[in-house]
């Protein structure tokens, strides 16, 4: 009964804060590629989309997430031609206090952005990311990042036909899905997708008109923190959608072999609607496992595992953007109790050009069906909150 108080006035309140806020007389757009009806390239150095801007993507940035009147683009980038270093750099620094809804002195568990379960509250270095970018030439740009001592990025890419077609080599995320900042999303941990994970192979993709479409062959470990190429996984990936006015989705496909000479299967759809200052957003995933002598397919049996989030965001102000999201993930449909679900609720606040106040408040929901006996991991109801500082440069 106490839990359902508590998760009905938490909906509650957030539901309130999102209405007042229609109120605002904010003219900031969502950034969503949607939303200013552009190619990822038009703002970002990389034309999958994600990590550095361009010249274009910084005045966006720097203007709160719109253009300023009267604001012309092909000048930009010319006068960024002409003056352009051959090599860019940009850092992330993100540091957390997470606090969480019950602590265990004695058990004096270190707090982490993944915990589940009671912790000693503590502050930890979330990100100290340093992204190099060096333009080899008109058509080739190479991309290094370092998070803590680990290597994220290592590739080449090269514009092949400048929009639509470039040829990604090295080290890089699967492309999967809808792209994310956050790790934590339930159904991307599941299925080993987090924002935090990379892989190594070769990547392609481009745009045609309002298309867009990648695939990738993958030979890597899909893990942070450790060295490339283990070949833990062995697979390819491939991703296609198309934006249509203030909508944009598509339908992802990953298919590899894990050290078990298993084949996995994970195939999702994305959607993200932009209505000025408010942007919904949703995946569903679904996946197997299939031995060499079983035949990959679709049906009830043969899908082991599923899991989805959905979400909204609104910017109240050029400087204030308030989230919500709900995400469920189910490694193994045939045992019961397993499931885990997370409600997250998050604000953003930039108080100077590069510097930003961000609180998230996880509600990790307690599964009524959890076996207690299971020494599965499961989330058990145990609130976090966290509070983030974020430096870019």
């Amino acid at each position: 009964m106490v839990y359902r108080f508590r998760f009905g006035f938490l909906v509650f309140l957030f539901s309130a804060l999102l209405a007042l806020s229609f109120v605002s007389d904010s003219v900031a757009r969502p950034e969503f590629a949607a939303m200013e009806d552009k190619e990822c390239i038009f703002c970002h150095l990389d034309p999958a989309g994600g990590g550095p801007r361009n010249a274009v993507g910084q005045v966006y940035e720097d203007n709160y997430f719109e253009f300023p009147e009267d604001f012309d683009p092909e000048a930009i980038m010319e006068e960024a031609e002409e003056v352009r270093q051959r090599l860019t750099t940009a850092v992330n620094i993100r540091t957390a206090y997470i606090k969480t809804a019950h602590v265990d002195p004695e058990g004096r568990a270190r707090a982490t952005c993944t915990s589940c379960h009671s912790a000693v509250d503590s502050f930890l270095l979330m990100q100290g990311e340093l992204t190099v970018n060096a333009q080899a030439s008109d058509k080739l740009r190479l991309t290094l990042s370092n998070n803590m001592g680990s290597t994220l990025n290592m590739f080449a890419t090269v514009d092949a036909i400048p929009k639509h077609l470039y040829v990604k080599v090295g080290q890089f995320r699967i492309p999967f899905g809808l792209k994310q900042r956050d790790h934590n999303i339930l159904v991307h941990q599941g299925y080993n997708l987090g924002s935090h994970q990379r892989d190594v192979g070769v990547e392609v993709g481009g745009t045609y008109g309002k298309v867009f479409y990648n695939a990738a062959i993958v030979n890597g470990n899909r893990s942070a923190g450790q060295a490339p190429d283990t070949n833990q996984h062995k697979g390819m990936a491939a991703t296609a959608g198309s934006t249509l006015g203030p909508l944009r989705g598509g339908v992802s496909f990953l298919l590899d072999r894990d050290r078990d000479l298993d084949r996995e299967m994970t195939a999702g759809a994305f959607l993200t609607a932009a209505l000025k200052n408010l942007t919904l957003e949703g995946e569903f995933n679904l996946g197997g496992s299939y031995g060499d002598d079983e035949s990959i397919g679709f049906s009830d049996d043969a899908i082991t595992s599923k899991g989805y989030y959905v979400g909204a965001k609104y910017r109240v102000m050029p400087e204030l953007m308030l989230s919500g999201r709900y995400g469920l993930f189910d490694p193994d449909r045939a045992v019961k109790g397993d499931g885990s679900q997370r409600v997250t609720l998050a604000a953003q606040y930039i108080f100077m050009e590069n510097g930003s106040l961000e609180l998230f408040y996880w509600l990790n929901i307690a599964n009524d069906d959890r076996d207690p006996t299971s020494t599965d991991r499961q989330l058990e109801g145990i609130d976090q909150l966290i509070l983030m500082s974020h430096f870019w440069f």
